[in-house]
Parts: C-alpha cells; structure tokens; sequence
C-alpha cells in the first residue's frame, strides 16, 4: 500500500530500508505527475528524481523488482500521470507482461 503523500526532501525520514519500490511524484501533494520504480533502492530512486521540480511522493516497498513492475503498472494504469510519456519499461532480461487487462503491453 502506497504511504504518503511526504515531502520529497524528507525520503530519508520515510524510506528507511533498501528494497525495491514503487513511488508517485507530485507537485501539489495531490495529484500524480509520475509514477516511477527501482528494482533495488526506491529512496535512491526518489532522491534522483527530487531535482525535477517535484515537491511529494508517495511510495510503497516491493517484494521484488517483478513485484515492483507489476505496481508500476497498476498505478501507471489507474493515475495516467502527464509526466510519464512511456508505458513502464520491463526490466532487461525479463519477458514480462503488464498484469492490466486490456494493455498493449499485457
């Protein structure tokens, strides 16, 4: 579950762990303008992104970089976010599919 929305200067306060995850970036701590994930370390990930004139985030830790793609996915799907110009990307060396019925991508 997504937990937020936090201050994006403030990750290291939230994100306290190194696993993959799932995060949304935001200008207004309202509405989605990114959605995004890291197969490894989502507060790195988050952080990268601060310097994008992004001011919240959300985020949510993966069991696995799969894992992780597929709630990209999800989300990706259910805020169509005006700042991602692609579909998630799959991870190189993965054959995976989107889980959303109905993608071009599934």
């Amino acid at each position: 579950m997504l937990t937020g929305p936090y201050p994006i200067n403030d990750v290291d306060l939230y994100v306290t762990r190194t696993s993959p995850g799932i995060y949304i970036l935001s200008r207004d701590g309202r509405t989605a303008a990114y959605v995004g994930r890291s197969d490894t370390d989502v507060a790195s990930r988050i952080k990268q992104s601060s310097s994008e004139g992004y001011a919240y985030f959300w985020f949510e830790h993966a069991t696995s970089p799969r894992d992780a793609y597929y709630k990209e996915c999800e989300y990706y799907h259910k805020y169509n976010p005006p700042d991602n110009t692609n579909h998630p990307a799959v991870p190189s060396g993965t054959y995976w599919r989107c889980p959303i019925i109905g993608c071009p991508w599934s």
